[in-house]
């Protein structure tokens, strides 16, 4: 697999990983996004907000200063990290408290001193070691109360290997022992009861064989027939046939299937979601077909720009190249910020191009190289932007220009 269908997928998974705040299993995909050829300065930024979110505000610092840049967004954070500084310093110091505590060998105070530490942390984000700590010490000395304490945990914490670890090492529960119901007693029938029982049983016996033997006392009476009247035959006479005309069948068209303009933003997300299997499963037919109800959403979500990229992602693998440039052109037009603000603005213009190539529109695919290339940030749709140029001044043909994608 390419690097051209590896990164914007990792992109995405890391995109929604930061979107379900699930900044453990983010930080693990951004280092996989550090192994490939992807912006070294988006990386460092990417670890610098995901480590401030899971509490590390010292090496959060670290990449700032690495990246070493004036840009709003980077001043920003380093700004909150700054103000948090000295509550972070008193929190760390008690977390080293409980340490040499726990070198100590005095166990007795130490969930004391976590508890206080996370009381002291406030609406800072509480580092992750400070969860880890109480975890352990929940499971090894008030085993009883683990279950309760992990549902309150953020999503992050529990995506911590460490934790993930301490929890299914937690010892089921009993099952608890139904009742079993007793029997209930019968209840015997009073003397006087039965009696009474025994005699309207009688009376209906007697009853019954009286009714039996008038029937059959009855004498056979027959009935007398109605005597039948031959019936006259009617006269055959010859009549000229009738002319069967055609009926005329009104001509009428098939209806074509209308296919629904929206649909709910829930059932919009289910065929994203089936979409994107497939299209990892590389059937492309079936992502096209999937992925073309996910856009239909009335108001777009966090994962609209994401369906309309692998549409036409999936579109170009189809060979359908008007459909690509159709849905690059709508993808501009959203106001949303899910699309403004979207990570795959660039590759969504890198995948025009390529269609605009097959429809033998040069000139058009070309300007968008260029357009790629010269941008400020260095990252992988620049290199694949300066790949396909290359092929077309040294005039490959279109299906090259493809199989190198």
């Amino acid at each position: 697999m390419s690097s051209f269908t590896n990164i914007p997928m990792l992109i995405q998974q890391m995109q929604q990983e930061i979107r379900q705040k699930r900044y453990t299993m983010a930080l693990d995909t951004i280092r996989e996004l550090e192994k490939l050829s992807v912006n070294r300065k988006q990386i460092l930024w990417h670890k610098a907000l995901l480590e401030s979110k899971v509490g590390n505000l010292h090496v959060a610092l670290a990449y700032l200063k690495e990246l070493d840049s004036e840009e709003p967004h980077f001043a920003k954070l380093e700004e909150v990290i700054l103000s948090n500084w000295d509550t972070y310093t008193k929190v760390i110091a008690e977390y080293n408290y409980a340490v040499s505590e726990i070198e100590l060998g005095y166990t007795g105070n130490i969930l004391h001193i976590v508890d206080n530490a996370m009381e002291m942390a406030g609406k800072m984000p509480i580092p992750i070691e400070l969860y880890r700590m109480k975890t352990i010490l929940v499971a090894r000395y008030e085993a009883g109360t683990l279950s309760r304490y992990t549902v309150g945990l953020p999503l992050h914490v529990l995506d911590d290997p460490t934790i993930k670890r301490v929890v299914a090492a937690e010892p089921p529960r009993p099952d608890i022992a139904r009742p079993v119901p007793k029997p209930k007693p019968k209840r015997k029938l009073k003397k006087g009861a039965a009696a009474l029982f025994a005699g309207i049983a009688t009376v209906l016996l007697v009853f019954v064989i009286w009714l039996i033997a008038n029937l059959l006392a009855q004498p056979d009476t027959a009935s007398d027939l109605p005597t039948t009247v031959p019936v006259e035959k009617p006269a055959i006479t010859e009549t000229e046939p009738v002319k069967e005309e055609p009926v005329e069948v009104p001509d009428t068209e098939p209806e074509e299937e209308t296919k629904p303009e929206f649909v709910s933003n829930e059932e919009a997300r289910m065929y994203y979601n089936e979409g994107y299997k497939q299209y990892l499963n590389e059937d492309f037919p079936a992502a096209v077909a999937y992925l073309e109800y996910a856009v239909r959403t009335e108001e777009s979500d966090y994962f609209t720009d994401d369906a309309s990229y692998f549409l036409a992602s999936s579109y170009l693998r189809e060979q359908k190249y008007e459909e690509v440039v159709n849905t690059a052109k709508a993808f501009y037009k959203e106001e949303s910020e899910h699309y403004k603000e979207s990570p795959y603005r660039e590759g969504m213009r890198l995948q025009e191009s390529r269609a605009l190539w097959k429809l033998n529109k040069k000139a058009e695919s070309t300007a968008i190289l260029d357009e790629l290339i010269s941008k400020p940030n260095v990252d992988w749709v620049t290199y694949e932007a300066k790949a396909m140029k290359k092929l077309i001044e040294e005039g490959e043909s279109s299906e090259d220009v493809e199989q190198a994608s």
